[in-house]
């Protein structure tokens, strides 16, 4: 009896020891570290991440990609927050997202839960409180200023004692916390502003459908390692070659393996994502293609994580001497599920643009803002074209 609830004991204990992953390290270009319940690890590609986690970025920039689809790309030099992140899989519209930038930059796209229910996110920005409206935006804070851009949806920001504001599609805003006052959305944010968001816009990020963290997780991983030996095996002298395609061998294979694994969770969370209440679109999840505000930027659309994978398979393949080249069969097969999947992202993101480019009349608050823009933005003075009547001579 004592040995079975000593045994009930660990088993609850080692439960409460390692927490849900809410999220994973989808990519990574420098370094950085998570602190969970004040203890620092430092992350690389794949790295887990769960509610509570403090994220920051030293170099570089990293995209975090969530259970749920939802997409963080952070900026060098930012501190970013996952204060809560409770996905609900049985139930959509019960999931509760509180997010904080706490410093430096960051994109953020929505993913199931922001495109299931809109207030079911909220957004800090130092002094700033963001309403997430199933969108795509970009956010900055340097010290006391901050800047916030919209490449798709809307968002409802507001700072303290002030209104709330509307920033849509499209529309922009900048100014200082330390002297509040009510947000100006505006058309075109100037080129200097939104150079500072720009390294967070441009990336391309991957597909918004919901994934199995732990399954993502251990693709992403999978995928450095090989690409890692593949790069060595290639280098090396002629004296270890053999060994080093060995080493990449067996590492594409593993690569194989979690492709299989990845899809199969990826494929499963999407039909729980519908049977929870989510649009079938939603749970396909399109690549974000929409760029920033008023200034022509367009990230490229980014792959689906099977195909990254498929196309690190195929590259170590060819440097694979014959014998220990990979079931060329199977990596067929694989990519026509992955290029299935890719598809109907793709389509996906096609009809929700069909559907954004019905006309739509400006609300009364855009009306306003609009008949302010001319004393807002000042417009680049033109040179006066020469009259030989007038000025003599004519320079």
């Amino acid at each position: 009896m004592i040995k079975k609830l000593v045994g009930m004991f660990l088993l609850l204990a080692a439960n409460f020891a390692f927490a849900v992953p809410a999220a994973y390290v989808h990519e990574m270009n420098g370094s950085g570290s998570a602190t969970t319940a004040g203890k620092a690890r430092e992350l690389a590609v794949g790295g887990l991440l769960e509610s509570g986690d403090v994220i920051s970025v030293a170099k570089g920039t990293m995209t975090l990609k969530f259970e749920d689809g939802q997409i963080v790309v952070l900026q060098e030099n930012s501190r970013f927050a996952i204060e809560k992140y409770d996905y609900n899989k049985k139930k959509v519209a019960d999931s509760n997202v509180v997010l904080a930038l706490l410093s430096g930059g960051m994109r953020f796209v929505t993913g199931v839960i922001g495109g299931t229910r809109k207030d079911a996110i909220a957004m800090r920005a130092g002094t700033a409180t963001i309403g997430i409206r199933g969108t795509d935006l970009a956010i900055n804070i340097a010290g006391i200023n901050y800047i916030v851009t919209v490449q798709d949806g809307g968002i409802v920001l507001s700072l303290p004692g002030q209104p709330a504001a509307s920033v849509n599609q499209g529309q922009g805003a900048s100014g200082a916390t330390n002297q509040p006052a009510r947000p100006v959305p505006v058309i075109q944010l100037p080129a200097a502003v939104l150079a500072i968001v720009a390294p967070a816009t441009q990336q391309a990020i991957p597909g918004t459908n919901p994934v199995g963290v732990q399954q993502q997780s251990a693709l992403v991983t999978a995928v450095e390692n090989a690409t890692k030996l593949a790069k060595a095996a290639e280098a090396a002298p002629p004296a270890e070659k053999a060994a080093a395609e060995r080493a990449a061998a067996a590492a594409a294979q593993q690569v194989q393996q979690a492709v299989v694994g990845a899809l199969q969770a990826t494929q499963v969370a999407i039909q729980a994502a519908v049977n929870a209440g989510a649009t079938s679109g939603t749970a396909t999840g399109a690549p974000a293609t929409s760029g920033g505000t008023g200034a022509g930027v367009k990230a490229p659309p980014g792959k689906s994580e099977t195909q990254q994978a498929v196309d690190t398979i195929k590259a170590i393949n060819v440097i694979l001497p014959a014998a220990q080249k990979l079931d060329a069969a199977a990596i067929t097969q694989i990519e026509q599920r992955a290029a299935t999947q890719q598809q109907q992202q793709v389509q996906q993101q096609q009809q929700q643009q069909q559907q954004q480019q019905q006309p739509t009349q400006p609300t009364p608050e855009q009306q306003v803002i609009l008949q302010q823009l001319p004393n807002i933005i000042q417009p680049t003075p033109q040179p006066i074209p020469c009259n030989p009547l007038v000025q003599s001579p004519c320079l």
